[in-house]
């Protein structure tokens, strides 16, 4: 028997006009239940109730923020979420191994059973699928207009970062379980090794340890820039190729408080300012939340190339040669 899926969308998301989904789904459309929302609490509450009625998927169109309001309905229940990935960056659907856009892949992963848990970490209470931000990269997320988001698509966070690059920032404090403190002006948590896209950030990390990755950046501004991108030309940070300037610790909870107003980001979206005073509490749910995943992920992207390739291969040498000095 052919059963449909129930797809939550939001109708009048323009990222399904600009990322083919929409004729796509015209192509398939016996394969889904199209269930229209209208606000990220109403897509969160519609997950729950279709969980609740024994869905054994329920699929989310959509970029890292809808899939994280999907995944508040269903953690903790036998659904597992099913990704038709059509945001900006896809930066979860790239770590499952679905890639970016890449529809007929999301499918197969629904259709073949084969399905993974995810651990789910939360800032006071709010959960992230895949990364969390403190500090200039949350306010660069802060700064994107949508306009600016819609016209230029990833550029957009180039051409903020460069502004927000020369602003001052709070001084950061993470304060880990065994009492330990460190201090940065930076500080990026992921529950995956990717951050923007194909980009590695932590070389080691998974979504199904337990455990978050933290990278610690004790320089301010333009320097933050400069570490993160040698990291990434790297395949991410692990103890042995970051600088002196850059802490990283894998933790299961943590506080962190700040100097000044310090705003943060989950999973690319801009989730709030902390002031003075105030403290972000990061721990990870007691229930995990089930995805449904390729057998065979997508092969390498063109990012992914170009980082074999012998002249970025010869700029990542020259950096390591670099650190050792």
């Amino acid at each position: 028997m052919h059963l449909t899926v129930p797809l939550l969308i939001n109708p009048k998301a323009g990222s399904l006009f600009r990322s083919g989904l929409k004729s796509w789904l015209d192509e398939h459309r016996t394969d889904f239940t199209i269930i229209p929302t209208d606000s990220a609490e109403d897509l969160t509450a519609k997950a729950r109730a279709l969980a609740e009625a024994g869905e054994p998927v329920v699929a989310a169109a959509g970029g890292d923020g809808t899939l994280m309001n999907a995944a508040q309905g269903l953690v903790g229940t036998q659904a597992a979420l099913g990704i038709l990935p059509c945001g900006t960056m896809n930066v979860f659907a790239r770590e499952l191994g679905i890639g970016s856009r890449r529809f007929d892949t999301a499918l197969d992963a629904i259709k073949n059973g084969l399905r993974q848990e995810v651990d789910i970490f939360t800032v006071n209470d709010k959960p992230f699928l895949q990364m969390a931000g403190f500090g200039p990269d949350a306010r660069i997320v802060k700064l994107i207009t949508p306009r600016l988001k819609k016209n230029m698509g990833a550029a957009a966070h180039i051409i903020t970062a460069l502004k927000v690059a020369v602003e001052h920032h709070p001084i950061i404090t993470v304060t880990l379980p065994d009492g330990e403190e460190v201090k940065g002006a930076q500080i990026i948590m992921g529950n995956g090794k990717r951050y923007g896209g194909e980009a590695h950030l932590f070389a080691n990390a998974r979504y199904d340890d337990g455990l978050l990755d933290a990278a610690i950046i004790h320089q301010e501004s333009i320097p933050i820039l400069f570490e993160i991108i040698g990291v990434m030309l790297q395949r991410g940070a692990t103890r042995s190729n970051i600088s002196e300037f850059t802490s990283l610790r894998t933790f299961e909870s943590c506080v962190i408080t700040a100097e000044g107003k310090l705003d943060y980001q989950l999973d690319g979206d801009f989730a709030g300012t902390f002031h003075p005073g105030e403290s972000a509490i990061i721990r990870r749910m007691p229930h995990r939340l089930r995805v449904c995943v390729p057998k065979i992920p997508v092969p390498g992207t063109p990012i992914e190339r170009l980082m074999a390739h012998p002249m970025i291969e010869a700029w990542r040498h020259l950096i390591r040669r670099a650190q050792e000095f």
